[in-house]
């Protein structure tokens, strides 16, 4: 998707919210009433991506860390594999990663599934690949709505537990470590 003529722009009390329509009124509900309070209370940074006319996306981070619990796996065994894949070194006590959460992400109905959800994704790697150089981050998060799974398996995600199957969110993640080596390789 060729971006040109459009803007990325960090949501403050000041932003003026273009319309928006992604035909999910959770989503739009966020955007048009409640980001501004997640701005101003330090709970989540939203960036809007708009045109002259309208906002075509936006997206919502925060710090989070995912806290690996034995009741999100069926056995032992499941979970110390998990640990192992997940970092080197195992410490005994070490259960919570530091995490970026991808709080919401949409795009407007009029040009879904042409790759903006990509780019904006791609572009939030890069982000979490900065904070490391100030701030140890492992992993990016999500709970992604069910109708959602595809795009961010495709994107690299990974399911935390199987637990939540049949839940209409899931938690997902993405482990930074082989992206980051990737990078500094380049």
């Amino acid at each position: 998707m060729n971006l040109k003529g459009y803007s990325l722009i960090k949501l403050t009390e000041d932003t003026i919210i273009k319309p928006f329509d992604c035909n999910d009124e959770d989503l739009n509900d966020f955007l048009i009433h409640e980001a501004k309070k997640y701005y101003k209370e330090h709970l989540a940074t939203t960036f809007i991506i708009e045109n002259n006319d309208i906002t075509v996306a936006y997206y919502s981070i925060l710090n989070d860390s995912l806290r690996i619990e034995n009741e999100k796996f069926a056995s032992k065994s499941k979970l110390k594999r998990f640990l192992k894949n997940l970092v080197s070194h195992n410490k005994r006590h070490l259960n919570y990663f530091p995490a970026v959460k991808i709080g919401r992400l949409a795009v407007s109905n009029n040009i879904q599934k042409l790759g903006l959800g990509t780019i904006i994704v791609n572009n939030i790697i890069k982000y979490s690949i900065g904070i490391n150089n100030e701030c140890a981050c492992k992993l990016i998060t999500v709970d992604a709505y069910s109708k959602s799974l595809s795009f961010y398996e495709k994107a690299g995600f990974e399911y935390l537990t199987e637990m939540d199957k049949y839940n209409s969110e899931r938690q997902m993640f993405l482990d930074l470590a082989p992206i980051i080596r990737a990078y500094n390789e380049l």
